[in-house]
Parts: C-alpha cells; structure tokens; sequence
C-alpha cells in the first residue's frame, strides 16, 4: 500500500513538473481583473468623446460631422487602454512568478506570446484598413474577434480557461459584426466584464 502511494505521489510530481515545463502557469487572475477595469474605464471615455463629438460613427461607412479630432482621441483612448492593460498584467504575472518560485521566461513563455501576438497584429493591421476606409462602426467588432483567436492560440500553452474567454470574445464580436449599433458596448463586455469575470474565476481557482 506504502509503495501504491508512494507511485501516486511520484506520478503527481512529473505530472506537475511536465505541465510547468509545458505551460505559462504565472498568468495572474488579478492581470484579468486589471485590465477589465481599464477596458471599462476607456469604453466610458470613449463613448463621452463620441457623445460629446455629435459624430455619427455607430453603423459601418457612416460619419458625421464634429469628428475632425474624434479619430485621433480614440485611437489614443485605445492605445492608452493597452499600454495600461499590458503594463498592469506584467506587474500582477512577475509578482505571481516570484510567489510561485515558476520562472517568468522560458521556451513556453516565447510560444505564448507568439501565438497571441500573431493574430493580434493581423488584427490591429485590419483596425487599420477599417479607420483608412472609414469604417468604424465594425472596429469593435474586428478587435473582438481577433482577440479571441488569439486567447485561442495562447491556450495551448497556459491555462484552458484562456480557451473559452477566447471562445466568447469571438461570439460577441461576431455578433457586434451583426449589430454595429451596439459594438461599443459589446466592446465593454469582452474586453472589461469578461476579464474581470475570469480573473475573479481564475484567482479563485489557482490563486487563493
């Protein structure tokens, strides 16, 4: 009997070192609480700019008057959410690492990131297309989807929640495909409600 647990506890050990070999396991659930709450607090700001702006921008192709500066405050409203979301998410991951005693880069670090990166670029390459042609209405939209592809990819090599935060980003941002009335708010919800949802989950999870 001594020697059965004795196996068990050996097999518990290489399982549990083969998966910290095979996986980004310093993801914080505080990361995803973080920029859930920067996601939210740039979709008020945004939505105030466009109120404030009287510009038309809701449906694809459409644009009224006011937005001589709207473009650019969005765009800066958006790349201050990132830098932000990213910068939050790296404090809470290197402070998870160190607790943990996992190290913060390695091979499996470089898959992760590749594979969220990839798809993330061929969406910002798309957003970009979308403000060249005017077409902001579908912008939420396409960052929803491409970010879900990405937190796809980015499972395979962390945990498998990732998958289906992934999974519900692309079905919200098909569907503001659908409804670009209602993008920014969609926007809202993938970006800030879900990551907070998640990171309160994941937290619990693998945290407390």
């Amino acid at each position: 009997m001594d020697e059965l647990e004795s196996g068990l506890r050996d097999l518990s050990a290489i399982r549990s070192m083969m998966e910290r070999a095979s996986k980004f396991l310093s993801l914080s659930g505080l990361s995803g609480v973080s920029a859930g709450l920067v996601a939210l607090a740039g979709a008020w700001t945004a939505n105030r700019a466009i109120q404030q702006s009287g510009a038309h921008i809701v449906l694809p192709g459409e644009h009224g008057g006011g937005e001589a500066w709207l473009e650019g405050f969005l765009i800066a409203d958006a790349v201050s959410v990132l830098v932000i979301a990213l910068a939050c998410s790296t404090f809470f991951s290197v402070r998870m690492a160190k607790k943990k005693g996992h190290p913060l880069w390695g091979p499996t670090t470089t898959y992760m990131l590749a594979a969220l990166m990839i798809p993330l670029a061929a969406g910002g390459a798309f957003c970009g297309l979308l403000l060249f042609h005017a077409l902001y209405g579908l912008i939420p939209a396409v960052m929803l989807v491409f970010y879900g592809l990405a937190l796809l990819n980015a499972g395979n090599f962390t945990f498998s929640e990732v998958r289906y935060l992934g999974m519900i980003d692309i079905l919200l941002g098909l569907t503001a495909g659908f409804q670009p009335a209602l993008g920014l708010i969609l926007w809202a919800g993938g970006f800030g409600i879900l990551h907070i949802v998640y990171g309160i989950l994941l937290y619990a999870k693998y945290e407390k």
